[in-house]
């Protein structure tokens, strides 16, 4: 992993970062007239990584978590907009609204056996920007999102379950403005029902929820700049180019709740 280097600009300007500690957003994918990869002749991935979410939302609800849910039933529609399929854009939107202590993008795949994990492929950031390219927001979080993969894989496996890790460029894990990592459920062996064993998926989500049990002591948010018009002048100032629209604007303050 590369971790461009900050700006010249003195450890005293920089301000402690946002997150809800307590949140965490579980999005799973696809859903509604979006049905998502089919596994064997009859399994859809949008009914294997909903059954995932809502037995995760439970084990962590009872954790005392705060659960943000793209969705929790099978229509994936725009929040207040009925029959609106959700985009990709509005699931990362939804995700850096919460500001949570993790982000789990949940899919479901035929080949493999076990649970893929992979988090952005992105080059890191120390420190987080006032306003951030959409398209590369989850740069100043990609440490964070390799922290928690970590964990998820290293809770997997004393449970038994297989698992690879790995960095991929998956949308919209790169728009997220908190550790995120894609989990990626593939069946427990070569019989590919087994992907939709409810069992199965609620030993993978009780390794995944003890895992998210410790976490908000162990996860930090990135530093956050100053305004650019805040920062030092220097010989090596250059003017800052323009960023294409969409950008995403980190809120001034602190979220209500929140903890630095």
């Amino acid at each position: 992993m590369v971790v461009t280097k900050l700006p010249d600009i003195s450890a005293a300007q920089l301000t402690p970062g946002v997150m809800n500690r307590m949140t965490v957003v579980l999005d799973a994918s696809h859903g509604g007239t979006d049905p998502g990869a089919r596994i064997g002749e009859s399994i859809l991935e949008k009914d294997v990584t909903l059954s995932l979410a809502l037995k995760l939302q439970s084990l962590l609800a009872a954790r005392g978590f705060t659960v943000a849910m793209t969705r929790t039933t099978d229509a994936a529609d725009k929040p207040g907009a009925a029959g609106t399929p959700l985009t990709l854009d509005d699931r990362a939107s939804i995700a850096n609204r919460a500001r949570a202590s993790a982000c789990l993008q949940l899919h479901a795949a035929s080949s493999g056996n076990g649970v893929h994990l992979y988090s952005s492929d992105l080059d890191g950031m120390p420190a987080e920007a006032a306003v951030m390219p959409w398209s590369t927001a989850q740069a100043a979080w990609v440490t964070e999102s390799a922290h928690l993969e970590r964990q998820l894989s290293d809770a997997l496996r004393r449970s038994g379950v297989p698992r690879v890790a790995g960095r991929a460029a998956v949308r919209p894990v790169d728009s997220l403005t908190c550790p995120a990592v894609v989990v990626e459920l593939a069946p427990e062996s070569e019989d590919l029902n087994s992907v939709n064993d409810s069992a199965y998926q609620q030993r993978v989500a009780e390794a995944i929820a003890g895992a998210l049990e410790l976490w908000p002591t162990q996860t930090q948010p990135p530093p956050r700049l100053p305004p650019a018009s805040q920062k030092p002048k220097t010989a090596l100032t250059q003017p800052a180019p323009r960023v294409p629209a969409p950008i995403v604007r980190v809120p001034a303050a602190q979220v209500p709740g929140a903890q630095p």
